[in-house]
């Protein structure tokens, strides 16, 4: 069976066929599948995803009927040399705006990496994970809330994310400073849970 990495490794790959490849994988295999993408494999995802066409709503990480602070994990791996896998968690905040925060291994480290969550201002098809800014409140046993500043500033400090649509389940990302001049960095988030 062909996987997704290989999928990006063929000359001339397209969205659509990458979307297909993914909608017709059992979601164990969708996740195995898009977390075993190298950095190569992630920056021509984002190539390829632009102009999709699709559109990311909040609603694609937070459904809209889920509750105040029910939350929502993407399983994730980026092109850092470090860090490479962690989870992307998404909450909806009482007053409707959105957060969020990165569950992984080394937060003793990097901090937990708070952010709020909207659609990006510069391309409304994409939306913007927001370091410099941090949510009012958290989910009840999550780590406490601190700013992408100071100690904490080494991963995600200064930063900007923007995600793009590739599936139903998966987006690719890539990081900016300050939502201006992007990084070498990019990062694949597939949802945990298939959506029902």
């Amino acid at each position: 069976m062909t996987t997704l990495a290989q999928l990006l490794d063929t000359p001339g790959i397209t969205l659509p066929e990458v979307t297909k490849h993914l909608d017709d994988l059992p979601h164990q295999y969708r996740i195995l599948q898009t977390v075993e993408l190298n950095k190569r494999q992630q920056v021509k995802l984002w190539d390829i995803a632009a102009n999709s066409g699709h559109t990311l709503t909040m609603n694609y990480v937070v459904p809209g009927d889920a509750k105040p602070l029910d939350y929502f994990p993407f399983e994730g791996r980026n092109s850092l040399p470090l860090f490479t896998r962690f989870q992307k968690v998404f909450y909806r905040l009482p007053d409707g705006s959105y957060g969020g925060y990165n569950n992984q291994r080394m937060a003793w480290f990097t901090g937990p990496g708070y952010y709020v969550a909207g659609i990006s201002a510069k391309n409304p098809q994409e939306i913007e994970v927001d370091y410099l800014r941090v949510p009012g409140i958290k989910p009840p046993g999550w780590p406490r809330i601190v700013p992408n500043e100071g100690r904490w500033g080494l991963v995600y400090g200064g930063t900007k994310d923007y995600l793009r649509w590739v599936s139903d389940d998966v987006v690719i990302g890539r990081a900016t400073k300050g939502g201006i001049e992007p990084m070498p960095n990019w990062f694949v988030l597939c949802r945990k849970h298939e959506r029902k």
